[in-house]
């Protein structure tokens, strides 16, 4: 987190003083208070504090030394002390606008933004071109969560004083909130050639550095700070953040742990801990410490949104839809809490699919309803060549890599021009294959959304294709200006994003079957077969013998992550588990912590499996997860968020999966999966047509061996085969585009309403979660 700062005040007097004190005394009291002023600064704060209260002793109306006081017990967040200083401060030297614009910030502080609001309007308006109160009133905004209006007011304030350090940095300060890391840069840098010993600004560029993930550099400014520093506390956090981003989790937890002994009521320090224990996965303690943040500061709704985390690492969903749905309450801003909420919500065999359409139409409504960038000029040409841009977070070692590269490699080069827009700052060997396939690589990590829809539209994009929803790392508020004439979902999320930038979404006819309601805010855009193309890993072993065989009985198995593991595939689980008396279960995640997996062997237990029948992991055996395949005999689906990846890596190790058809899109999955393979006879609609298709398969185990054996050349023919669906997309870009340029040149203009009927013979997708 960054740090803004008021400017301390400077020692001014309004009204006539006491009698002079000797000249001695006055030199040792103006000796002090310049001493406690740079103690102030380097943010040794009790020091500071305790040579104020010495000037004080010997002078007890001295404005300044009450000003300053006040000052200091704000910045140790003693806010009741610091207005009480202030105010007494008040009395000696009136309504001085820099006393009253700090006053005012400490009011903020404390919780009274009525007040606050008026003290700050009452300086504004007696002294309009004040630099300073000018910066204290874009602090006061910025604390607001004001991030335009405080970027005028410390805009204003650099325009009416250009040396200004202070406005400087909050103007970056402002700048990072939002995510215009890019530019905060750049003054920071500034800031650190006037004057390379300005710690706040060096801490705050350390914060900056890390959300661009430049981790070493972000260390290293950091630890310098801390050294001279040692009472900061922001810049302790933001060093123990930096830490877990290197992966280095027990030296953070332990910094972490000193800092909540060090400041026992600082909300942040607890609520970071809790994060990084939950990352270590002890969930209960994790859960006491963001417990205790929430007690400190029940304002924060980042806190929130890390309760319900852990409280779904406990499978608690329930819990965990209120942390993100109180959230929101809280910040209606937040878009990543209300997309979390909606993750959360695709997962609930509770909700209905009419109740989590609503639920995406009011998180496009609250987040996307923004005016268009701008007029598109896009040459409306049906036969050129067209721009496609693809944006994720994920171009590096992930799922959705295995359905994304065949689109760069197999393209047809002639008419596609290929543009990348990367939301992260870091990358691996995958990373650097993908750029080499793309024609053109954008890193939007550091650029607020604004910055992202003009550079897609400077672009010139024809065709954008997200590849996220609404999962980590998304951009759809940048989507939302519609920086490109098309704009299309398909991939890692399997429902509506509640956009209507968004014009379509690819999908197949047994995910949305043609006349059911699609609850989708896009178009459907159904590819004949299957809106995916899986690249098999390259790591994949090779098909083992059925393990039944050596075993004498059949091992039902699933390696989906625990949160797919609803009460609803509980009961699947179950009733295939009936279905084959002799049968075991095993599930593999690395994400089962104990709880976890306790939940998940009482769940069946209670459904009359036996406990002796359950096997839950989460770590694996030999080189790769993949090998726990050679102890699988046949795979199980979860409802009703279904498998995607981990349905195809099953069977590409030779597994059959028996796929359950659900009441949404999210719920056919598997089903899509396994019928565009040419088994149809593996889905199931009920429960106990599933237990029956199961207990069928492992019932002979002759011809279980058989599909074993010859399960990964089908899947290659089929669903891995990458040239049919790399053309049949193209072949659905083309068809859209035209459909655009014939609306061009019927209506003469460029933006159109989206028309909700279904698409032509277009086509569906596979999401690979």
């Amino acid at each position: 987190m960054s740090r803004s700062r008021t400017k301390p005040p400077k020692r001014r007097r309004r009204r006539p003083q006491p009698a002079p004190a000797p000249l001695d005394v006055q030199h040792a009291i103006a000796l002090k208070i310049e001493n406690a002023l740079a103690m102030q600064r380097a943010g040794n704060l009790e020091q500071a504090k305790q040579l104020y209260c010495e000037v004080l002793s010997v002078v007890p109306d001295h404005a300044d030394a009450w000003h300053l006081l006040g000052m200091t017990l704000y910045s140790a967040g003693a806010y009741p002390s610091a207005l009480e200083c202030l105010e007494k401060a008040r009395g000696f030297m009136g309504d001085q606008p820099e006393l009253i614009s700090n006053l005012a910030i400490v009011y903020h502080s404390a919780g009274d933004a009525r007040r606050a609001h008026q003290m700050l309007h009452q300086v504004i308006e007696a002294d309009p071109e004040n630099s300073e109160t000018r910066n204290n009133l874009g602090v006061f905004l910025l604390e607001s969560g004001h991030l335009e209006q405080a970027e005028q007011q410390f805009q204003r304030a650099i325009r009416i004083d250009p040396q200004s350090e202070q406005a400087a940095m909050n103007l970056a300060n402002c700048w990072v909130r939002q995510n215009r890391l890019h530019d905060a840069e750049q003054v920071y840098h500034d800031l650190v050639q006037r004057n390379p010993g300005n710690l706040d600004v060096l801490g705050n560029l350390g914060e900056c550095y890390r959300r661009q993930c430049k981790w070493e550099e972000s260390l290293e400014l950091l630890q310098r700070v801390v050294h001279c520093r040692p009472g900061d506390v922001v810049s302790k956090l933001t060093l123990a953040r930096t830490l877990v981003n290197l992966g280095r989790l027990p030296e953070a937890a332990e910094r972490f742990e000193q800092l909540v002994i060090e400041f026992p009521d600082n909300a942040k320090a607890h609520h970071y801990l809790g994060t990084v224990l939950l990352s270590l996965r002890d969930v209960a303690r994790a859960k006491t410490e963001i417990r205790r943040a929430l007690e400190l500061d029940p304002t924060d709704a980042h806190a929130l949104c890390s309760l319900g985390f852990v409280y779904i690492e406990s499978d608690r969903r329930r819990e965990a839809a209120e942390c993100f749905a109180e959230a929101v309450k809280r910040d209606p801003r937040m878009s990543s809490a209300h997309g979390c909420l909606l993750y959360l919500m695709s997962g609930d065999p509770e909700i209905s699919p009419e109740q989590l359409f609503e639920e995406h139409i009011r998180w496009g409504e609250r987040h996307g309803n923004v005016q268009p960038i701008r007029r598109h000029t896009n040459r409306p040409d049906r036969e050129r060549k067209l721009r496609i841009g693809y944006a994720s977070a994920d171009f590096r070692e992930h799922a959705v890599t295995a359905f994304f590269e065949p689109l760069l490699r197999l393209r047809d080069r002639s008419m596609f021009e290929v543009y990348c827009y990367y939301e992260s700052g870091v990358g691996d060997n995958v990373t650097e294959r993908l750029k080499s396939l793309a024609d053109h690589w954008r890193v939007t990590l550091g650029y607020s959304d604004q910055q992202v829809a003009q550079q897609i539209a400077d672009d010139q994009i024809d065709i954008l294709v997200d590849l996220a929803g609404h999962t980590s790392g998304n951009r759809l508020p940048a989507f939302a200006t519609k920086p490109a004439p098309i704009q299309i979902s398909w991939l890692g999320y399997p429902n509506t994003t509640g956009l209507q930038a968004i014009d379509y979404c690819l999908t197949c006819d047994v995910q949305n079957p043609i006349g059911e309601p699609t609850l989708h805010t896009e178009e459907l855009i159904r590819i004949p077969g299957g809106s995916f193309c899986f690249a098999p890993p390259k790591n994949a072993p090779d098909v083992s013998s059925l393990p039944a065989a050596g075993k004498g009985y059949v091992t039902l198995g699933s390696l989906h992550r625990p949160f797919k593991i609803s009460s609803t595939t509980h009961d699947l689980w179950a009733a295939a588990l009936k279905a084959c008396p002799n049968s075991k279960l095993l599930a593999f995640n690395t994400r089962f912590n104990e709880p976890l997996k306790a939940e998940l062997i009482s769940a069946l237990a209670q459904r009359g499996i036996s406990e002796s029948r359950i096997e839950v992991r989460s770590t694996y055996r030999g080189d790769s997860y993949l090998e726990t395949y050679h102890e699988i005999d046949i795979g199980l689906d979860a409802t009703p968020w279904a498998g995607g990846t981990t349905t195809m890596e099953a069977l590409w190790m030779g597994i059959p999966v028996i796929g359950f058809y659900g009441n949404n899109r999210p719920s056919r999955g598997t089903a899509g999966i396994v019928h565009h393979l040419g088994k149809p006879e593996w889905i199931a609609r009920t429960t106990d047509q599933y237990a029956s298709l199961v207990g069928s398969l492992a019932g002979d185990l002759e011809s279980l061996a058989e599909i074993r054996r010859s399960l990964r050349e089908l899947t290659r023919q089929t669903i891995a085969d990458q040239q049919r669906f790399v053309t049949e997309l193209q072949n659905a870009y083309r068809q859209v585009w035209q459909r655009w340029c014939v609306e061009q040149s019927v209506s003469g203009v460029t933006l159109l309403p989206k028309t909700m009927s279904a698409s032509p013979p277009l086509p569906a997708t596979d999401d690979c979660t």
